[in-house]
């Protein structure tokens, strides 16, 4: 199975450990996540694009394991780190971001989709703005011309407030619920159309589930 398509550049000892257990720290939460309850199936056609928001991956990733998904990771440490534990999982990574690499990745994402593969998008990754959407996906989907899901996922967990999605990791046999529609993206025929379409498929998108996160006063 094809893996990551790039390593990070050169790294010193103190960052080879750094990733080491950042990648043992991950592995823990993969197995925490087996106990997982789905109080609902994602009942969706593929091979498709999945837009999902960065915050709420953790049980999606969880959910897709072993079914051969393509999706991306930044291309530093903490992003490398992510892909070599979910390569463990059958998913297929490719390392990329809007300032290192993202055509790369972008390119080898749409030659898995072509492939017949379903690919996993974190549409507001990988710095944000927090549920803000970006292009990525939709282009994916024209380009395709493959269905355009919008998933978000409903589970208690605790969030990571450091981090710039406020990442939300679900807590051991946390009930998950996933809110899902189709997005209508043949009704945006006209490229001129697409910054109207991503507007629309951002607010619904939002508008599947309220936001839970709550600033710490």
């Amino acid at each position: 199975m094809p893996r990551a398509n790039k390593r990070p550049k050169k790294i010193g000892p103190a960052q080879k450990v750094a990733r080491v257990l950042l990648s043992s720290i991950l592995q823990i939460f993969f197995w925490i996540m087996k106990t997982l309850r789905f109080k609902n199936q994602l009942e969706i056609e593929h091979p498709c694009i999945m837009a999902v928001y960065h915050d709420e991956l953790m049980p999606l990733v969880h959910y897709f394991r072993n079914q051969g998904i393509t999706a991306i990771a930044s291309r530093n440490h903490f992003g490398y780190s992510i892909a070599k534990v979910m390569e463990r999982y059958d998913y297929e990574v490719a390392l990329g971001s809007p300032s290192r690499g993202g055509k790369d990745a972008f390119l080898q994402l749409l030659k898995a989709a072509r492939k017949g593969k379903s690919i996993a998008f974190a549409v507001d990754g990988s710095r944000g703005p927090r549920h803000e959407m970006k292009q990525g996906a939709m282009v994916l989907a024209k380009r395709t011309k493959l269905p355009l899901y919008l998933i978000r996922a409903s589970y208690d967990g605790w969030r990571i407030e450091r981090s710039w999605d406020k990442s939300k990791f679900p807590k051991p046999f946390a009930e998950v619920s996933f809110n899902y529609k189709r997005f209508a993206l043949e009704d945006y025929a006209d490229e001129a159309d697409l910054n109207i379409a991503l507007l629309a498929a951002q607010n619904e998108l939002s508008g599947l589930q309220a936001d839970d996160y709550q600033a710490p006063k």
